[in-house]
């Protein structure tokens, strides 16, 4: 495991943006995925309670829900993932509005434990109407995760902020977040993902939205795409040819999906082999 500060990770994208490169970020759940991630060169990698549900075969949203203590899951993944990890930073997900916990030892003790940044998972900005204005006003919400990013900056810790309108989008630069995840819902595909999501052209004009927005506050903040109908390459390509993006930020797209489909090609192969005539 190597530890990195925040100046070393900014000096990684910004290596790669001076290549014009685009960044590869992902989340990993279990650390088989974090390991191979490691070794194929991904960028910085994610650790953050919707993963253990999604590699169990269950919704990512299943991590927004009251099934298990979010902060703690983010704690346990630490010694799952960091020991397999060789030369990738790897950012802890911090749910906020933890009413238990308080936030600037939180941040504190995931550092101490290995991990080289923070962001701001699980996010209530994936909810809206009543709930999400309930949430806000309570003290529950998306102000929180605003917070936590001001905590971590004055900390000097490197962040990954999640949001999901240009006006999330530019609190959060303001805040000091190094990288903006442009979220545009929940992913589709394979047998747990969204049903439906906006198709691309929408997808990029959010995106593009929450990138001027951002690069309004901070001209050199980095913008990832993330969610919604980015499941495949092909797909990311499209928000690279219309909006300007730095790169890509995958949960789903890097973990969940690859393995599906490697497991049952593999399946379907052992299947297709004959046996010898007796």
């Amino acid at each position: 495991m190597t530890q990195f500060t925040r100046q070393q990770i900014l000096d990684r994208l910004a290596r790669r943006r001076a290549a014009k490169e685009p960044l590869v970020l992902g989340g990993a759940g279990i650390g088989l995925v974090a390991k191979a991630a490691d070794r194929a060169g991904i960028d910085v990698l994610m650790a953050y309670n919707t993963g253990p549900f999604r590699m169990d075969g269950h919704g990512s949203l299943s991590g927004y829900l009251a099934y298990g203590d979010s902060n703690a899951m983010t704690i346990d993944l630490a010694r799952h993932i960091l020991p397999v990890v060789e030369d990738t930073p790897v950012v802890a997900g911090i749910g906020a509005g933890d009413p238990y916990r308080d936030t600037a030892r939180l941040i504190d003790d995931l550092i101490a434990l290995g991990y080289s940044g923070i962001t701001n998972v699980p996010t209530a900005g994936i909810y809206d109407g009543t709930f999400r204005r309930h949430i806000d006003a309570t003290d529950l919400g998306y102000p929180k995760e605003i917070d936590l990013v001001v905590a971590c900056n004055r900390r000097d810790v490197f962040t990954i902020a999640y949001a999901f309108t240009p006006e999330e989008a530019a609190q959060m630069a303001d805040a000091g977040a190094d990288v903006i995840g442009a979220h545009v819902g929940l992913t589709v595909g394979g047998m747990i993902g969204a049903k439906e999501a906006d198709a691309l052209d929408d997808a990029c004009d959010r995106i593009s939205a929450m990138t001027a927005a951002a690069r309004a506050i901070r001209p050199d903040v980095y913008v990832v795409a993330h969610g919604g109908a980015f499941d495949e390459p092909e797909a990311v390509q499209t928000a690279y040819d219309r909006t300007d993006v730095d790169g890509f930020l995958g949960a789903s797209s890097i973990e969940r999906l690859p393995v599906e489909r490697a497991i049952a090609s593999t399946v379907d192969s052992f299947r297709a082999l004959t046996l010898r005539s007796r």
